[in-house]
């Protein structure tokens, strides 16, 4: 019965399709606008349709499924979620211990560091302090420019420190001057 009404629908389309064709000079087919709109308005409502007996297909089998398979289910997504957020407390506790072991070294780009530290210690299979601070004295050695350096280096040019306290702001600096002036 469905084969009988499809043949009926393609000769129905082959027919239409003749009446709103036409022939370029070069060979090509030219279609109406009417019919290009048709089309068009047919694939849409088709796409609707299949999404709206996707939705339904998904119902009925939710439907068919057993309490017990539903509840299997529902632990089955539970875990997967479980497990999803302690990874991502296990990230968390790597960065808090490279933050805690990285404290008081000078560092200069924390960020880098712990990007450094992370590739670092994706490798290792049990994640501690030790290996942590065994992973960052590796990291600090080999890149040494992460460490900030307090000492004065001859050559710095204008950039080394002559002396370690801080100058005074332009107007602290002036009433200095004043009072040197007034007492002289």
């Amino acid at each position: 019965m469905t084969d009988v009404i499809d043949n009926a629908a393609d000769a129905a389309s082959k027919a239409s399709d003749g009446a709103n064709q036409a022939t370029n000079q070069d060979g090509s087919k030219v279609y109406t606008e009417e019919y290009v709109n048709t089309i068009k308005a047919e694939s849409i409502k088709r796409a609707k349709d299949l999404k709206d007996v996707e939705t339904k297909l998904k119902k009925f089998e939710d439907e068919k499924l057993t309490d017990s398979e539903k509840k299997e289910k529902r632990i089955a997504e539970l875990e997967a979620e479980k497990l999803q957020i302690l990874s991502g407390q296990k990230d968390k506790d790597i960065d808090n211990l490279i933050l805690k072991k990285s404290n008081g070294k000078n560092i200069v780009d924390i960020d880098a560091l712990m990007l450094f530290a992370k590739k670092e210690l994706a490798s290792v299979e049990n994640v501690d302090e030790k290996a942590v601070e065994a992973v960052i004295g590796k990291i600090l050695k080999d890149k040494p420019y992460l460490v900030s350096s307090t000492t004065i280096i001859p050559g710095d040019g204008n950039f080394g420190k002559n002396n370690n306290q801080q100058a005074k702001d332009p107007i602290g600096g002036f009433n200095d001057w004043l009072q040197k002036q007034w007492k002289g």
